[in-house]
């Protein structure tokens, strides 16, 4: 009895200890995947978050994060906005007088050479170049795949947001709103040749969302001022749509990477 009784002690110790063991990898798990989410904003004023009407800033970063942080509640989240008024790839900011690639760049190497590079760089670009500069697709594409460029190589995953439709500025069948819409199919053409050519590595993801909630032209008045500040700038409802959108972008990516 006495060997019997010990040897189910010992039984009973060693399940014990596996399930103690099994609990405590199950609670570790996400802290270790989700140690630290690092992200870059690059972009325009949509990017800095001008609200004209207003004279404020309210960029979709702010919602990026809080909406990240309830998807991720492991992650420590850090977001740097890198958003140019006025600029673009040719545009040079209002306030910041540079075009955006210099400043990308310098964003991109210095984090990676700090050991710390993004885990995500998030592009919006292109409408200066469109609407002010008078540039066609083909000339906005080699900039923003030199700035897709210099993130991937760093490790970063890119999360390429094409520029909105601006109905304020130009009509639907304007061929500035034309140029635009040949450069979002650009972007989903180089993302695809890019997931094509680094399987297993980062990868760019394409956020179109006026093939979804943001179709500005096919709006009546009333639910595009909902929308667009001033035809071109979103409001605050809009950045928030923008940054909870980014958000899911972001942790749909993290869990395919799992």
């Amino acid at each position: 009895m006495t060997r019997i009784t010990a040897t189910a002690a010992q039984a009973a110790a060693l399940l014990l200890t596996l399930l103690c063991s099994s609990w405590a990898a199950d609670a570790a798990r996400p802290m270790q995947k989700d140690v630290e989410i690092r992200i870059l904003a690059i972009g325009d004023s949509i990017t800095e978050g001008v609200v004209p009407s207003k004279n404020i800033k309210h960029p979709y970063t702010i919602q990026l994060k809080q909406h990240l942080r309830k998807l991720r509640p492991n992650a420590r989240i850090t977001i740097k906005n890198q958003g140019i008024g006025g600029g673009g790839i040719f545009a040079v900011g209002f306030q910041k007088q540079t075009t955006i690639p210099p400043v990308a760049q310098r964003a991109i190497q210095q984090a990676k050479s700090n050991g710390k590079p993004y885990n995500y760089v998030v592009v919006m670009l292109g409408i200066n170049d469109l609407l002010r500069m008078g540039k066609s697709a083909k000339e906005i594409k080699g900039g923003l795949q030199q700035i897709y460029g210099w993130a991937l190589d760093a490790g970063s995953t890119v999360v390429a947001v094409p520029p909105l439709e601006s109905p304020g500025f130009v009509s639907k069948g304007d061929y500035k709103e034309g140029e635009r819409r040949k450069l979002v199919a650009m972007v989903r053409g180089i993302a695809a040749g890019v997931n094509r050519k680094r399987p297993g590595s980062p990868k760019m993801v394409v956020l179109d969302l006026q093939a979804t909630v943001m179709d500005f032209y096919s709006m009546d008045a009333s639910e595009r001022s909902r929308w667009l500040d001033d035809g071109l700038h979103l409001t605050e409802f809009g950045y928030d749509v923008l940054g909870r959108a980014i958000a899911r972008a972001i942790d749909r990516n993290l869990a395919e990477k799992r």
